[in-house]
């Protein structure tokens, strides 16, 4: 797929294929310090994965491992954990370093059963983040969890041949009222060697 960026320079993006992973018992790999590790550790944790979170990469640390992140922005790790996990078919992320791993993180905006994943290929985490958060205060403002339980209720009750027919009822009248509003492109650009 290529790409058009503002400047008019092209480049070919590699899509990604967006899954969400039943971690549940599985072991995972958190490598790093600080707040964007911790952060990783808790989520991991939340969806029930065995975390093993170290400061320090080692490939031993690998050993039984589903998935590794590498919280901390170290390019020389980035590379060594790229290639170790690659090796293992270990699915590989390094925090803020798009150019190596084979997964990145989705920011994740929830209301009970209902889960919205919002990706940039790792290229805009600030723009995932903040459509992230309008997401998820569109979803509490309109009572999506409440209403996404009964909508499970209902097919927990629904014989399978009427499912369709019944949940596509139940759902016709959902829609998002309102528009995306883009703030003007006109913040300063900078290079990379500024």
């Amino acid at each position: 797929m290529t790409l058009e960026r503002a400047d008019g320079t092209k480049s070919v993006v590699t899509p990604w294929f967006p899954v969400a992973l039943r971690l549940r018992g599985r072991r995972c790999l958190v490598v790093g310090t600080g707040d964007e590790a911790q952060k990783r550790v808790r989520a991991l944790a939340e969806a029930g994965a065995e975390v093993l979170s170290v400061a320090l990469f080692n490939p031993s640390d690998l050993e039984g491992v589903w998935l590794a992140v590498l919280a901390d922005r170290d390019g020389e790790a980035a590379d060594r954990m790229a290639r170790e996990c690659e090796t293992r078919r270990i699915f590989f992320c390094a925090v803020d370093d798009p150019r190596v791993g084979s997964y990145s993180h989705l920011a994740l905006a929830r209301a009970g059963n209902v889960v919205v994943a919002i990706g940039t290929n790792g290229e805009a985490p600030a723009l995932a983040r903040r459509l992230r958060e309008l997401f998820q205060e569109l979803f509490e403002r309109a009572g999506l969890a409440r209403f996404a339980e009964r909508h499970a209720e209902l097919r927990r009750s629904t014989r399978s041949e009427d499912r369709r027919a019944v949940l596509g009822a139940h759902v016709e009248g959902v829609r998002v009222a309102g528009e995306l509003v883009l703030p003007h492109d006109d913040a300063p650009h900078r290079d990379d060697d500024e």
